[in-house]
């Protein structure tokens, strides 16, 4: 049982589990410091990186429907940052 539980799998999947735990408490500190129109928004950054990473790491194509969406939460992004400074 234990080399079950310890196993290289079982390690492979504690690291995006940790990941997504401390991104879950970031999320809490973001929101208890920001307004909510801002967290939100900045939020959709997720989004973006995970296409980027993606698109870098797993080598995925993009149809045109999803490079100008993102583009368009980009553009969203960039006027909200700059509407707050």
């Amino acid at each position: 049982v234990m080399e079950e539980v310890f196993s290289s799998d079982t390690l492979l999947l504690a690291v995006p589990g940790l990941l997504y735990t401390v991104q879950n408490n970031l999320l809490f500190v973001a929101l208890s410091n920001l307004q909510a129109a801002v967290y939100q928004v900045t939020y959709q950054l997720k989004i973006i990186t995970t296409a980027l990473m993606s698109r870098l790491l797993l080598g995925k194509s993009l149809n045109q429907n999803q490079t100008a969406s993102l583009g368009l939460l980009t553009v969203g992004v960039a006027l909200v940052q700059l509407a707050n400074t």
